[in-house]
């Protein structure tokens, strides 16, 4: 690991373990930190501890594994102050609690970010085995349901743009064709939702619903992605969860579906 002239050596330390745990998409382990970083594990692990202290990273699950926290959240937002997306997970916060309790599945709010979508903030499943959600990872929009719904809310012109640019595969089941996503898009708004059919990985479905401010714009989604091999009724149990949840969020934010403006 190099360190630059004239530099602080703990700050240079710090700087590279968090892009070292920004890159693991499934967090990491102090172990693996100190393989990778080169640094005395005494080290990596008082630098853990102090950016858990300011929230940011934080445990997978309260596992082994770090990721990075809600701080980053938060600081993102005062580069974007326009997108306030502290207050939209601090009210998502109980709603999505909830709705894991219930169901026994990982929940998540994800926000645009460019061509992208963002998870801005999850909620764990309470069970012993579940999908982990890590905050901060990027999906392109069209790939998976929440990105589907940022594209469904758009402009044509948007979309139109967002295509051009080509539309690259995860699995076999992503939509890479510019005609069958505007088809999809269509039917997305009919039904007020979106799926992730193995789309953005293999075996894992997921079920999104929007969110939309007081004007009536498109800000965020409410998902929970679950095992592929889910029964009907699973699946509608989890549909209900993301729609109702979805609800709750626009509630306490005040917002409006354009639809019924």
């Amino acid at each position: 690991m190099d360190e630059i002239r004239h530099g602080s050596p703990i700050v240079e330390k710090t700087a590279h373990l968090l892009g070292a745990v920004a890159d693991a998409r499934a967090g990491i382990s102090l172990t693996e930190l100190v393989e990778q970083l080169g640094v005395a594990r005494s080290t990596v692990y008082r630098i853990l501890n102090s950016l858990a202290a300011h929230g940011l990273v934080a445990r997978v699950n309260g596992g082994a594994n770090y990721q990075l926290g809600p701080k980053f959240v938060e600081l993102a937002r005062r580069i974007s102050p326009n997108a306030d997306r502290v207050t939209l997970s601090e009210a998502a916060k109980p709603i999505l609690q909830s709705a894991a309790e219930r169901v026994r599945e990982s929940f998540k709010l994800s926000a645009p970010e460019g061509d992208d979508m963002m998870t801005i903030f999850a909620v764990p499943s309470p069970a012993e085995y579940a999908l982990s959600v890590r905050v901060g990872s990027l999906s392109p929009k069209h790939v998976g349901a929440s990105g589907k719904l940022a594209l469904a809310y758009a402009e044509a012109d948007e979309v139109a743009a967002y295509c051009a640019k080509g539309l690259s595969a995860r699995t076999p089941h992503t939509i890479t064709d510019p005609d069958a996503l505007v088809e999809a898009l269509d039917r997305i708004r009919q039904d007020g939702f979106a799926d992730d059919n193995l789309e953005s990985s293999f075996g894992i479905r997921a079920l999104a619903a929007p969110v939309f401010d007081a004007e009536g714009n498109f800000v965020a989604a409410i998902s929970a992605p679950f095992i592929g091999d889910a029964t009907p009724d699973r699946a509608r149990a989890i549909r209900k969860e993301v729609l109702d949840g979805a609800a709750a969020l626009m509630r306490a934010i005040n917002g409006q579906n354009p639809l019924f403006k």
